[in-house]
């Protein structure tokens, strides 16, 4: 299940993801939510709080993550992981080499700190980058395998 996080800046979007995270979560609460920042500040910070494994994310929230994030491409400007598997914070640091934006992960005793970060405008953001075709196929291969490499067993 994903819930909305209450009481961030204006300009940044978050939710807490808890047991299963199924894509209809996404589609009700994820892609609503980066829509309504994307049409009113063209730009995207966003916080994710996992209180939960990536395991338990299904397929097609994977998918419907993949597409939100290829729909928006541009627009990603922060994105701030908090949870305690260290994998899943490696991974998100490693993302800003790839994608546009930065990408950091956080432990959940961070959390102040990942909002600080997620919310800050301080021009410190990477330039928007054009990417390549094959940069975002291999965006979306990784997205793709990630997915495969969680999905319940």
């Amino acid at each position: 299940m994903l819930e909305k996080i209450n009481d961030l800046p204006e300009h940044v979007f978050g939710v807490r993801a808890k047991g299963e995270v199924t894509g209809e979560d996404l589609k009700t609460v994820l892609l609503p939510g980066l829509e309504e920042l994307s049409d009113k500040f063209n730009k995207i910070h966003y916080l994710l709080v996992l209180d939960t494994d990536v395991k338990n994310f299904t397929t097609s929230a994977w998918i419907q993550d993949m597409l939100a994030g290829i729909k928006h491409l541009s627009e990603w400007k922060k994105i701030g992981v908090v949870t305690d598997q260290k994998g899943v914070r490696k991974f998100t640091d490693m993302f800003s080499v790839v994608a546009p934006g930065e990408a950091r992960g956080f432990r959940h005793h961070q959390l102040k700190q990942a909002i600080e970060w997620v919310s800050a405008e301080d021009g410190q953001t990477k330039a928007k980058v054009q990417l390549s075709f094959k940069k975002i196929a291999m965006i979306t291969l990784g997205a793709i395998l990630i997915g495969r490499l969680f999905r319940k067993r």
